[in-house]
């Protein structure tokens, strides 16, 4: 029986394709290949590997710094404690395959599949790769690419351009019909906490968007304004959703404004939806303004941080936008990857 270590996650947008591909693969056969979870101890991956009944393992990590800190001098010496405990559970576990996004924990991990000659497997979502993949590619078999802007720093030779992983779970029966409400539909999409201040931006400028219905996704970062936007009768508050209740909020929206998340703005594009795209200004690398040019190539709309106060101005053009109907997108990727793995 094959067996697949899933590796990588951080947030809910970051874990979902990691779901997905087992999701994907399971429907084939529950037992064959079988998956287990290496992430970081007491994240929420560990809770959502013990509701898919997937074996979970937590190991300590760091991170790779680009600036000078104490820290940095002693992360060598543990790095190699964390590549000795990945090295207990690929040895424990006896994976076929490893299949990683990014983070500092797919680094130890990458080292000891390559120790034990296990095949690693990458999927890079954004236009600027993070640190870790750009040490942990030379390892892999096979790296999948979200951009092709990304392919400059990899070897070509191990690139597969499939663009994002979509979840199937978010294209519900009735998708992709006409929306025949009349009222715009706005989605307010950051729920990072580095958002807080798009939310208090749209909260104060709540009077010129009466006209709007408008679902914000506040995520457990920024719960503590629900009640805030709650007192508008014209809006409604999510703060962490399954994948089909996105899903069901996306087919109705017309216009967001979110971040630059690599998978999230490629879910938006599948649903028609026009973006208003802010770019996390903290982002390591800068990947989502890089990620944000991308979509504004396509005639998205991009707004740096310094320019936040331009965005009711820039909300109330598309005051009586309505999306066309759209075509439910084939999770090309999903099919390409688990083809690759199984």
């Amino acid at each position: 029986m094959k067996k697949i270590a899933l590796v990588w996650g951080w947030t809910g947008w970051h874990i979902t394709p990691l779901v997905s591909l087992y999701n994907h693969m399971a429907k084939w056969d529950p037992s064959d290949p079988e998956f287990f979870w290496i992430w970081e101890k007491d994240w929420l991956e560990q809770a959502i590997a013990s509701e898919k009944w997937i074996r979970f393992y937590g190991i300590r990590a760091g991170k790779l710094r680009r600036y000078f800190s104490l820290k940095t001098l002693i992360e060598p010496f543990n790095i190699i404690a964390w590549i000795k405990e990945s090295l207990d559970i690929i040895k424990t576990e006896k994976p076929s395959i490893i299949f990683s996004k990014w983070w500092f924990v797919s680094l130890p991990v990458a080292i000891a599949a390559k120790m034990t000659w296990t095949e690693l497997y990458l999927h890079e979502s954004d236009t600027i790769p993070w640190l870790a993949n750009r040490f942990v590619w030379r390892f892999a078999t096979r790296v999948y690419l979200g951009f092709e802007e990304a392919a400059r720093y990899f070897n070509i030779e191990k690139v597969n351009i499939v663009w994002q992983i979509l979840n199937p779970e978010l294209f519900t029966e009735g998708c992709g019909l006409r929306n025949e409400e009349k009222v715009t539909n706005l989605l307010i999409f950051a729920w990072s906490q580095g958002s807080t201040r798009i939310f208090k931006m749209i909260l104060d400028n709540m009077e010129i968007l009466k006209d709007f219905n408008i679902d914000v996704i506040l995520g457990s970062l920024n719960k503590h304004l629900k009640p805030d936007f709650e007192k508008f009768p014209n809006v409604t508050v999510h703060e962490f959703l399954s994948q089909e209740k996105i899903g069901k909020i996306l087919e109705k929206t017309d216009i967001t404004i979110t971040r630059a998340w690599a998978t999230s703005l490629a879910e938006l594009e599948a649903f028609g939806i026009k973006m208003i795209i802010i770019p996390l200004k903290e982002s390591a690398n800068d990947h989502q303004f890089h990620n944000a040019v991308a979509y504004a190539d396509k005639w998205e709309i991009m707004i740096e941080e310094k320019d936040l106060n331009t965005i009711p101005e820039t909300i109330m053009k598309f005051k009586d936008f309505k999306k066309a109907p759209h075509q439910i997108p084939l999770c090309g990727a999903l099919e390409i990857i688990a083809g690759d793995l199984d």
